[in-house]
């Protein structure tokens, strides 16, 4: 016969372990599972014009999804230069919201406005070159080194909150991961947890829903009193704060969209700039905000046609995961994705339709 105290732990054990059985089946009702991530994640390589690109010739994952990076460093097959004839050809430029990370390549919002398009019977080809951790400068940049051999009748630049972050001092370590000059190497910890095995550690540590919960809990504590400057940034974006950060992105914002604009008009194609919600402004009014605003009023001051997606976002949204992937505040998920098609498939008729020619009256140019 046990003890009292060895029967009052062996009782303490196991009032313990059923009350957080219990507290992990109410997790598992009202929150979404975290991505689990596969190996390997996509790579990256050093460029000199544009300080980054994909790893060309690679199958990866981006999150959970697979991802095949083709032979020029973009999402899926690879698309010629040459134009297919009687076909619309659209260039999208952007970050990972471009490229579709945490989605499947079917999903994302180049595919699915090809497919939106083909319902209305246009034949239109959609070149995603978004870039995941881009800003618009690079995005911008990318136009004039690369995207202009594609002849396109349209860009789409995809514009997300932090597109006006600096990314000068942006290095790629021998393994092909990002990192900012300065940056401490890795540690053993780190390295372990980018390889196979350590995918696999952290996804069983995924499994159970409430202790991953409580990690984003206390993450979310210790950002607030400390605040990592990411989030500071993030912050002050959403508050409307013109810190000397946010200043210099709104600058190098405004010349990129500026050259955006001379590059059109040079090149004699259509632009439109596509902002994409910022999500805590979803959840709660933020008036002072920069963001969007701030993107729209320069992108009109340089000429160029604007579509805000804050509006149809907020109609449909009920809840994080209603729009967005799992426990991320930035990309949206499959149904994000599709809104998004539908609102520049809306705009992009529109715009042809109240075209200066009679080929963008007929709703296609070809060139």
């Amino acid at each position: 016969m046990p003890r009292p105290g060895r029967a009052n732990l062996i009782l303490l054990a196991v009032s313990t372990t059923f009350t957080l059985l219990v507290f992990e089946v109410v997790a598992r009702l009202y929150l979404a599972a975290p991505l689990p991530w596969r190996f390997p994640q996509i790579r990256y390589q050093s460029d000199p014009r544009l300080i980054f690109t994909l790893r060309p010739d690679q199958e990866a994952y981006t999150a959970d999804k697979k991802a095949t990076i083709n032979a020029r460093g973009l999402r899926g097959p690879l698309v010629p230069y040459e134009r297919t004839s009687g076909t619309l050809r659209i260039l999208i430029l952007g970050d990972s919201i471009a490229f579709g990370y945490g989605v499947a390549e079917s999903d994302s919002v180049g595919e699915r406005l090809a497919a939106r398009l083909a319902g209305r019977g246009l034949r239109a080809e959609v070149i995603n070159t978004g870039v995941p951790s881009y800003n618009v400068e690079q995005e911008v940049g990318y136009l004039a080194a690369e995207g202009l051999r594609y002849r396109p009748d349209w860009v789409l630049l995809a514009v997300c909150w932090n597109d006006i972050n600096e990314k000068s001092s942006v290095r790629v370590t021998p393994d092909g991961w990002l990192a900012t000059a300065g940056d401490r190497e890795a540690g053993p910890l780190v390295t372990l947890m980018e390889t196979p095995a350590g995918y696999v550690l952290r996804n069983l540590f995924k499994r159970s829903r409430l202790l991953y919960a409580v990690t984003q809990g206390l993450r979310g504590v210790r950002d607030y009193f400390q605040p990592e400057e990411h989030a500071q940034f993030r912050d002050d974006v959403l508050a409307g704060r013109e810190s000397p950060k946010v200043a210099r992105g709104w600058e190098r914002m405004e010349t990129s969209l500026l050259d955006l604009a001379r590059q059109g008009k040079e090149a004699g194609l259509r632009i439109l700039v596509v902002t994409f919600p910022l999500l805590p402004a979803l959840e709660k009014d933020s008036p002072g905000s920069s963001y969007p605003s701030r993107v729209l009023s320069l992108a009109q001051a340089a000429g160029l046609d604007t579509k805000d997606l804050t509006p149809a976002y907020r109609a449909a949204f009920q809840g994080h995961d209603s729009l967005f992937i799992p426990y991320d505040a930035d990309h949206p998920n499959a149904r994000g994705h599709d809104l998004a098609a539908a609102e520049i498939e809306a705009a992009l008729v529109d715009l042809m339709g109240r075209g200066e020619s009679p080929a963008d009256h007929d709703m296609i140019r070809f060139r």
